[in-house]
């Protein structure tokens, strides 16, 4: 039996305005793909971020692997090497040794002292930079045992000493060593102004830092340019006073010092016998 029209057409006109409704979808849809934006994505925050801010965020960042990778300053400390050792050798004089103190007049024939008698000490101390250093001083054979005795307690206490070289090096002349300031044992001269060999033409004396250390006889400073040291109540780095280390450690040798004699006062002198 056939249906009736009634029904068919509104079924007819449903599918058109359905299909109209999808077609104008469609252009809406298209249209606003062409001009529409489309939506930001969420952005880190360093990008809000001012050059500044990051400059000091990497900054802190090398900082602190920097302070990572550097030993603190208590660690610097803990890890600092020890103190040098106090080390002396005492040998007989060598060729070039032997050479050099004739050709300076250091040693000349008459001395009162062989060549063969005399020995050569290298020996630890404390320069006036707070560094320890090497010296070298002439002494005679029996005398060496004594002066490494008291130059060994000097560095134990960090002495100061300015510098001590053989008075070679200053053509054996007694002045200009004095005026170096230089600590020398061992030099073939007379007492001036006499007939009389020195100790230290016997090897058995040494005068210890001479500038700050004058020798004072009628008023008279030598070498002249120690004048400032005269006043004996200063507290001067490498100055002798009564009753010191220095004095206390070559008293334990045996040695004895120039700055207690009566005549004159020679404070950088110590020698074995007292002269």
């Amino acid at each position: 039996m056939e249906e009736p029209r009634v029904i068919r057409r509104p079924c007819l006109a449903a599918l058109v305005v359905a299909v109209a409704l999808v077609v104008a979808a469609s252009l809406a849809a298209g249209c606003g793909g062409a001009t529409a934006q489309p939506s930001a994505a969420p952005q880190p925050a360093v990008s809000h971020s001012s050059p500044t801010a990051t400059t000091e965020a990497s900054s802190a960042t090398t900082t602190q692997a920097s302070s990572a990778a550097s030993p603190s300053p208590t660690d610097a400390a803990t890890d600092s090497a020890p103190p040098a050792a106090f080390r002396a050798t005492v040998s007989k004089l060598d060729d070039a040794t032997r050479r050099s103190m004739i050709a300076a007049g250091t040693w000349q024939p008459g001395c009162p002292v062989s060549l063969d008698d005399l020995r050569l000490v290298s020996v630890s101390y404390w320069g006036f930079d707070q560094a320890p250093h090497t010296g070298r001083l002439v002494v005679n054979r029996d005398a060496a045992t004594a002066i490494v005795s008291a130059l060994r307690r000097l560095y134990a206490a960090h002495f100061p000493i300015r510098r001590m070289e053989l008075v070679d090096r200053y053509g054996a002349d007694d002045e200009r060593s004095m005026r170096a300031d230089n600590t020398s044992a061992f030099n073939g001269r007379k007492v001036p102004g006499t007939d009389t060999w020195s100790q230290h033409a016997y090897g058995r004396a040494i005068d210890v830092n001479p500038l700050e250390n004058p020798e004072i006889a009628g008023g008279e400073v030598d070498p002249p340019q120690a004048a400032p040291y005269v006043d004996r109540s200063q507290q001067v780095k490498g100055m002798i006073h009564a009753g010191d280390v220095a004095l206390r450690a070559f008293a334990a040798a045996g040695w004895k010092w120039g700055g207690y004699w009566h005549s004159l006062k020679d404070y950088q002198h110590f020698s074995a016998n007292g002269y």
